[in-house]
């Protein structure tokens, strides 16, 4: 066999073993490294994604004061509108109407959407799986009953579209008389139904540690039409320290 066909000296082999053993290093210290911008990447997408959410509950929360705020006004206006027509003969004494802008109602009821974009695109991203456990079980518990406080709203457009045609003198007999107040009965049910919700939002965003501050929930409500409405008209409402209590899910 000839020389060139013999193995390499012990010191050959130091060296190439040393020159893996530096490539190997540089391999694990730039994963390490990715490993870490990653993650960093992945916490900052989090931590951006609940202030995403905490501004989003913190709407959520405003509506829910909002409307525990003006329940009772929503109930007197219905009672108002229902007695008027057991009271009525024949003829319907005509319900007020009142106008807004381009919107005239005989009721005035909240009729907020609630905003979902900032929870839609932590699901959508993947983010939420980011989060931890409990964390996701609530927000999840809390935007599954947005769809039912969404339907219900839609409902009360309806009615309230109904109850439009009360500011005419309609001629009542016992049966008109009977459905009129059959809807109003369903109409004042449903808000009642609403209250709870709206306190289990509340619940929901105290759990889930994201609850805003009160005196900047009262500001907002004082900024609303229906709260507004209510105040003017000298109608009762909840105290707002009332309206922040919880409802437990």
């Amino acid at each position: 066999m000839s020389k060139a066909w013999k193995l390499r000296p012990p010191q050959g082999w130091r060296t190439v073993a040393w020159e893996l053993a530096v490539v190997t290093l540089g391999v694990l210290l730039a994963l390490a490294a990715q490993q870490w911008v990653e993650s960093r990447t992945v916490r900052a997408k989090v931590e951006a994604s609940k202030a995403a959410l905490r501004d989003e509950l913190a709407e959520h929360y405003g509506y829910a004061v909002e409307f525990r705020t003006v329940f009772p006004c929503l109930q007197a206006q219905l009672h108002r509108i229902r007695d008027r027509v057991l009271a009525s003969g024949q003829v319907l004494e005509s319900i007020p109407i009142y106008n807004e802008g381009d919107n005239s109602y005989v009721v005035r009821i909240p009729s907020k959407e609630f905003p979902t974009a900032a929870w839609e695109a932590a699901v959508n991203d993947g983010i939420i799986q980011r989060y931890e456990p409990s964390l996701r079980r609530q927000l999840a518990g809390h935007y599954t009953q947005l769809e039912t406080v969404r339907d219900a709203t839609w409902a009360n457009t309806e009615s309230e579209q109904g109850l439009a045609a009360l500011a005419h003198p309609l001629p009542l007999d016992p049966v008109v008389r009977f459905s009129i107040v059959t809807d109003i009965e369903k109409l004042s049910g449903r808000l009642e139904n609403m209250d709870i919700l709206h306190g289990q939002i509340i619940d929901y965003i105290e759990k889930v540690g994201m609850l805003p501050g009160p005196e900047a929930a009262q500001a907002i409500t004082e900024r609303y039409g229906t709260y507004k409405f209510c105040k003017a008209h000298g109608l009762p409402m909840r105290s707002f320290k009332d309206a922040m209590q919880a409802e437990p899910n």
